[in-house]
């Protein structure tokens, strides 16, 4: 294995990329070192040594440093030249700009990918674990929400702005330009809700309707109903003796009579003879008495 030469780079490779792996090669050329006396001298396994070289992605950071310091080249050239195809593979066509040159959310959150390119592109994880807890316990840099703020759907808090920069070791200086940046163009953001509090419950609720929607609605049922009455015998059209108020000649009497005179005289008689109010024993004495087993007062 040791002995079996590289394949030419693909033709599909970015030229940024490209030029990297041209270097590493050239690098180990120079060094005149086997790729087993390489991954030897370097700490890394030899497949892993024969993936960086082979062109096909970018390699890891760490991987093109080992295999740099083995050869005998320079890491500071090696890692410029790992930065731009790092750039080019995550960001295509994009430039990194300053804090002050940044006018708009999206390129703040392209900042913050250039930001973690600079680091040498750390995972999300071993993020999370170099911004530690808050004093509460919770982690400060949770690694889902920190992806969903790089691919661009929810806007990246204050809080968690800082602890990304922190878990980067960007210098202070650096931190609080950034930290104007993103309080320029994040000042009107909605606040997101607290941790455990559940979402707001959305229901597709139909638009309200105007007084005169809701009488078109309404009339056309109203009518049918009345139709259906009519239909059955439910419902019966008044004729001009029902509007005023008469009764037919042949229709029997009502059932209600108003009472004569000599009947409301007699009501007023038996009200008169009914004993008052105050002759009526309280039924908490009665029953005290029946209690005591005495004669109530």
């Amino acid at each position: 294995m040791a002995g079996r030469p590289l394949s030419p780079i693909p033709a599909s490779t970015h030229p940024e990329l490209r030029a990297l792996i041209q270097r590493l090669r050239t690098a180990k050329e120079a060094s005149g070192k086997t790729f087993e006396a390489l991954a030897k001298d370097s700490g890394v396994s030899e497949s892993v040594v024969r993936r960086a070289l082979a062109g096909k992605r970018v390699p890891l950071l760490e991987t093109v440093e080992a295999i740099t310091r083995a050869c005998g080249r320079k890491e500071d050239d090696m890692a410029r030249a790992w930065h731009a195809a790092k750039a080019e593979e995550v960001l295509p066509g994009a430039r990194a700009l300053g804090p002050k040159m940044v006018t708009s959310r999206a390129e703040l959150v392209e900042s913050m990918i250039f930001m973690r390119i600079a680091g040498g592109y750390p995972p999300l994880h071993q993020l999370e674990k170099f911004a530690g807890s808050a004093p509460d316990g919770r982690t400060r840099l949770p690694h889902s929400t920190l992806h969903l703020v790089l691919q661009g759907q929810i806007p990246p808090t204050e809080t968690l702005f800082t602890a990304f920069m922190e878990a980067l070791s960007m210098p202070a200086a650096d931190r609080r330009n950034w930290l104007d940046a993103h309080r320029r163009l994040f000042a009107d953001a909605p606040a997101r809700r607290a941790f455990g509090q559940p979402p707001p419950v959305v229901r597709a609720e139909p638009p309200a309707l105007t007084p005169c929607e809701a009488a078109e609605r309404v009339l056309p049922r109203l009518e049918q109903d009345e139709r259906i009455k009519r239909k059955t015998g439910q419902l019966k059209t008044p004729d001009d003796y029902e509007l005023l108020g008469l009764r037919y000649l042949n229709s029997p009497a009502p059932e209600f009579q108003w009472p004569d005179e000599e009947e409301l005289a007699a009501w007023e008689a038996e009200a008169a003879a009914q004993p008052s109010a105050k002759e009526h024993l309280d039924l908490r004495e009665k029953l005290r008495a029946m209690i005591d087993r005495t004669e109530p007062a």
